[in-house]
């Protein structure tokens, strides 16, 4: 048995741009995250130096992985977004055939 499955399109394309905002977001971080690294390592002679600036080459690491998978999760939806559109437009223009091609719009009264 099939179910039914609503999508509010423009919802869907707020959480989009939402998971591009959040990639790079995540992208400044780890460059941010990197630098600061470098900086420590700078500052604090020996292991401690050392220990500081492996933690943060670790950390930025991880918000490169989290940044890539966000950025792809997005790319993901913007797919789905685009496609469900395509079938939006197509299921109008089998109802009104003269609308093949335009976004419905909606009129109402006042």
């Amino acid at each position: 048995m099939s179910a039914l499955i609503s999508v509010q399109l423009d919802v869907l394309a707020g959480l989009l741009a939402e998971l591009r905002a959040l990639g790079a977001e995540l992208g400044e971080e780890q460059r941010l995250t990197s630098a600061t690294g470098w900086s420590v390592r700078g500052a604090l002679a020996g292991p401690v130096g050392e220990e500081a600036a492996l933690a943060g080459a670790e950390w930025a690491e991880a918000l490169t992985a989290l940044a890539a998978r966000t950025l792809a999760v997005a790319a993901t939806l913007d797919a789905a977004l685009s496609s469900y559109r395509a079938a939006d437009l197509g299921l109008a223009g089998q109802i009104d055939g003269s609308r093949t091609g335009r976004i419905a719009t909606r009129v109402v009264p006042r």
